[in-house]
């Protein structure tokens, strides 16, 4: 079995200011591509898959993860 270990990687920040990657929001971890979609609107998601739909330009924490195995 893994374990994913996630740990923050900066401060937090703007959205907009979000390097690419993953992010927490709120306890969740979401994802940020480097792509934009036909609107210019960057493309971000929540863990579930969903479009991450939150107004303002929110405050995030960048996050790193580390995978590890483990016994069961």
């Amino acid at each position: 079995m893994k374990e994913i270990i996630v740990t923050p990687d900066g401060w937090m920040c703007k959205l907009s200011d979000c390097p690419p990657g993953f992010f927490m929001y709120e306890g969740n971890l979401c994802f940020k591509t480097k792509y934009r979609n036909l609107d210019g609107n960057e493309q971000v998601y929540f863990d579930s898959g969903e479009t991450f739909c939150v107004p303002n330009n929110p405050m995030v924490q960048p996050v790193n993860y580390e995978t590890r195995e483990i016994e069961t």
